[in-house]
């Protein structure tokens, strides 16, 4: 996601959400503040183009004199706009480091899968057995990607503790959507309407619970 071309002669990729936030391109309310150790989740707008949310920040380490010097940025990279030459697709993560000099590191991918070379499965994605999830257990942060919803992308910030049931809850309601896609019937409705509703109450044994009756 970093680098400047994926083909030469053709135009780069758009900019991280880093260097948007700090040219003024992504406001603070555009951004949603998650302490490590707190579990919640968001619907991420595509990086690239006008939403609600553009990126999830998660402060690890405050400067002396105010402000945070490390922190991750979760975003959404998809194949629109500037962004629609793309390495790859999905959540993306970076961790910041405003205490090294420019040049020197700033800002690094979390590469979901370092052996892939040029980034090219850079991101997190819940479709991805070897990518679905990003644990940090030193600083008390799990980063899983969800489903998808009109267009934004679900990303749940948590703990390494609850990563293992929050995951297999996120991968039932995948499978309740694969199971009954749109138009579906009022009960099969009701049953992924319940079970997501529990995923929100980070209740992730009862929406399990509830995805394998109605999957049966």
């Amino acid at each position: 996601m970093s680098q400047h071309f994926i083909e030469k002669t053709r135009p780069p990729q758009g900019i991280s959400s880093f260097t948007k936030i700090r040219l003024g391109w992504i406001s603070p309310d555009q951004v949603t503040l998650v302490n490590p150790g707190s579990t919640q989740w968001t619907f991420l707008s595509p990086l690239s183009k006008k939403g609600e949310t553009l990126a999830v920040k998660i402060p690890l380490k405050r400067r002396w004199s105010g402000g945070w010097s490390r922190y991750y940025l979760v975003e959404n990279r998809q194949p629109i706009g500037y962004d629609r030459l793309l390495p790859d697709s999905g959540i993306l993560v970076l961790k910041v480091n405003l205490d090294v000099m420019e040049g020197s590191g700033t800002v690094k991918v979390m590469d979901a899968d370092p052996d892939s070379s040029y980034f090219s499965h850079a991101t997190f994605r819940l479709d991805r057995n070897n990518r679905n999830a990003f644990i940090d257990k030193k600083n008390n942060v799990a980063i899983i990607p969800l489903w998808s919803d009109k267009g934004t992308q679900g990303v749940l910030i948590t703990t390494p503790e609850k990563s293992s049931d929050a995951l297999k809850a996120a991968l039932m309601i995948r499978k309740l959507f694969q199971r009954f896609p749109e138009p579906r019937g009022k009960e099969e409705g009701k049953s992924i309407e319940a079970c997501i509703a529990s995923f929100k109450r980070s209740d992730f044994k009862t929406c399990c619970q509830g995805a394998q009756q109605a999957l049966k």
